[in-house]
């Protein structure tokens, strides 16, 4: 009786077993998880590629973090990334030293004015990894990549299935002082504006006398020293110096100072919108004068 109880069970359980193995598509299942680890693998969704801008964000977290500015991408400082990275990877030249193309000359060569330059690398690198704790490992790379003097940066990324390549060019721009103008004009272009003017205030225009030019010369010369005005400090003292003093005698002269203004026409403009000075060019009682102007420093004077 045992033994036929086993025989019912052992039937039993060997229809089961064939009853599933022809409904279950057990091998259909096990080939479809074979194919799409594969597929995975062969895509590198396991290790997603990795871009310039992930990088960037990446590198600007930390430097906000550490309280520093942001960086800029730059579209011709990733040209300058990109070359350096091919040499890299192609030349295995780190430096640049045996093909020439140093961070410097590729920066130049993307026609960037740059005062100062620093730069990050990965090669080979896990894509799982984390490329500031990389950087961050090394006192060198971590002050480059902390610098508060950067501004902008050019990124260049290489993929591989699992690995990546990374090359980081970053800059400070070179400031740009402007040129300033340079002023052309003198005591003959004044001293025409000032006639010019005072005509057309309907006064009569002033005429030269050397004894008032000695005297405007000698005031120029000495606010060219000082380099600036002195309120007319040093007009009285001149006026009673004993060989000039013989000029306040014989006439009621005064004096008009200026500087810094990039033309006549600013000058004079200065002067009738300035309390005390409009004299100059609508004062009818002036009759002689004297202009002399370098630098933009310029010294009239009048007498009548």
């Amino acid at each position: 009786m045992k033994i036929f109880l086993r025989l019912v069970i052992w039937a039993m359980a060997i229809s089961i077993l064939y009853y599933g193995y022809k409904n279950i598509p057990i091998q259909k299942i096990g080939e479809e998880i074979g194919q799409r680890v594969y597929v995975e693998r062969n895509n590198a969704k396991f290790f997603p590629d990795w871009s310039a801008d992930m990088v960037l964000t990446k590198i600007n977290q930390a430097r906000e973090s550490a309280g520093f500015m942001k960086l800029k991408i730059n579209s011709k400082l990733n040209k300058s990334a990109l070359s350096r990275l091919s040499v890299i990877i192609t030349e295995d030249d780190y430096s640049g030293s045996a093909t020439g193309l140093t961070r410097e000359v590729a920066v130049k060569n993307a026609d960037y004015d740059a005062s100062f330059i620093g730069d990050l690398l990965l090669t080979d690198f896990f894509k799982n990894n984390d490329p500031i704790s990389f950087w961050s490992n090394d006192r060198t790379l971590m002050a480059s990549l902390l610098h508060p003097d950067f501004k902008e940066v050019g990124i260049a990324v290489k993929n591989e299935q699992d690995k990546v390549s990374v090359y980081v060019v970053m800059v400070s721009p070179r400031k740009i002082v402007p040129i300033p103008k340079k002023i052309i004009w003198g005591g003959p272009e004044l001293w025409d504006t000032v006639n010019k003017r005072r005509v057309e205030l309907g006064v009569n225009p002033l005429g030269k006398r050397d004894e008032l030019c000695t005297l405007a010369s000698i005031r120029l010369n000495q606010l060219l020293e000082l380099g600036k005005l002195d309120g007319h400090a040093g007009f009285a003292p001149l006026l009673s110096r004993f060989d000039l003093k013989w000029i306040a005698e014989k006439y009621n002269v005064s004096e008009y100072l200026a500087a810094g203004y990039q033309s006549p026409q600013e000058t004079i403009t200065a002067w009738e919108t300035t309390l005390g000075h409009k004299s100059l060019l609508a004062g009818g009682e002036y009759v002689w004068g004297c202009i002399y102007a370098q630098s933009s420093f310029a010294v009239a004077i009048t007498a009548y």
